[in-house]
């Protein structure tokens, strides 16, 4: 019976060994996905902030327009499609600052998850 303890003792401690540089392993994989998460989360918040830029831009054309609503019809026209310009520039900006608050919590919570697994003081 002693053999077969020993080599359950000596698997057991193989595995004891293993599990760290797997986890190494893992965690370097995880730092690189945290990385990439970080990089497309960037991008999404420069899109989302030149989009801040375009719908404050509608929004003063929309206002110029409006202001000359009473003179024709046609100013009255332009007025509407300005308004309908700068109405959609706000959905849209709205659908990604709830895209990025999204991914920052998301991403807030991997960065939880790795120092809680992965960093060691």
């Amino acid at each position: 019976m002693k053999p077969m303890i020993s080599s359950i003792g000596a698997l057991g401690a193989t595995l004891i060994f293993l599990v760290p540089s797997a986890n190494a392993l893992s965690c370097s994989q995880h730092a690189a996905q945290l990385q990439e998460r970080q990089a497309d989360t960037k991008a999404l918040a420069d899109a989302r902030l030149t989009l801040v830029d375009d719908v404050e831009a509608a929004g003063d054309a929309w206002e110029n327009a409006e202001a000359l609503r009473n003179f024709s019809a046609e100013q009255a026209t332009e007025a509407d499609l300005t308004k309908t310009e700068y109405e959609s520039l706000k959905a849209d900006l709205l659908q990604k600052e709830t895209s990025l608050q999204t991914a920052v919590i998301a991403l807030n919570d991997e960065v939880a998850a790795y120092n809680t697994r992965c960093v060691r003081n």
